[in-house]
């Protein structure tokens, strides 16, 4: 039900301003105008404009695991030459106590984007991750710094979309501890991230006055996770939104 009354809150907002339909949201410092909405429906996010500069926004589909998230993202520079904005948010497992586990997530990110020329845009992002997970007696405690850059390049109309992505770099550290043997597990593990860049073509089309549906097919070199990053080497995505 929660789901529900903010898809249909979203809807029912009106797009007052025009933030361009190929801002990339998720790697870009862009956000959202006040009076704007948008729906991702591949990954079931949620965002609005609420004030200038602010985006607020939540994911839905962990909304089915009653794993109740929100996050803000504000953009704090905004000139020709860069724009720069910071996000943080939360998720936390309502539930928890009925089923005797604490789950809460704490990320944490910056985003850079320069214009390089017209049409094509650098974006910069680096991100920290808290995890903190406890279920009877054993208990789990993570952290994470990723860094990624992409370059993005539309056409005049923004009808096409070409990206590349690049992470360039992942390191994990994590701590498990068991209150039956009272042995702690801990060790941190640096990925090889730039491995798994990535390129996609995305097609966007317009229908009614703030909707548009977008599809892009590219190549990962590095296999993610299946249906969320890629399906074995090929990337696949399908987004529809109001904006």
């Amino acid at each position: 039900m929660k789901a529900l009354a903010l898809v249909l809150l979203l809807l029912c907002s009106p797009a007052l301003a025009a933030t361009p339909r190929n801002a990339l949201l998720d790697v870009s410092a862009d956000v959202l105008e006040p009076g704007e909405s948008q729906i991702d429906l591949f990954f079931g996010q949620l965002g609005m404009g609420v004030l200038p500069r602010v985006q607020l926004s939540s994911q839905v589909a962990p909304y089915l695991l009653t794993l109740l998230n929100l996050s803000a993202k504000v953009q704090v520079l905004d000139r020709p030459e860069l724009r720069v904005s910071v996000e943080g948010g939360a998720y936390w497992l309502a539930i928890g106590r009925l089923v005797d586990a604490n789950v809460l997530s704490i990320p944490v990110a910056v985003r850079g984007t320069v214009p390089l020329a017209d049409n094509l845009n650098l974006h910069l992002g680096a991100g920290y991750h808290r995890f903190a997970f406890a279920f009877e007696e054993t208990a789990t405690d993570s952290n994470a710094l990723h860094v990624e850059t992409t370059l993005a390049r539309h056409d005049s109309r923004g009808a096409f979309l070409l990206t590349a992505k690049a992470p360039l770099l992942n390191i994990q550290h994590a701590r498990s501890q068991s209150a039956i043997d009272n042995r702690p597990l801990e060790g941190t593990l640096a990925l090889d991230g730039i491995s798994s860049w990535s390129v996609m073509l995305a097609r966007d089309h317009l229908f009614g006055k703030t909707g548009h549906v977008r599809f892009g097919i590219g190549y990962r070199h590095r296999p993610g996770i299946l249906l969320v990053e890629s399906i074995g080497p090929v990337v696949v995505n399908f987004n529809l939104y109001w904006r």
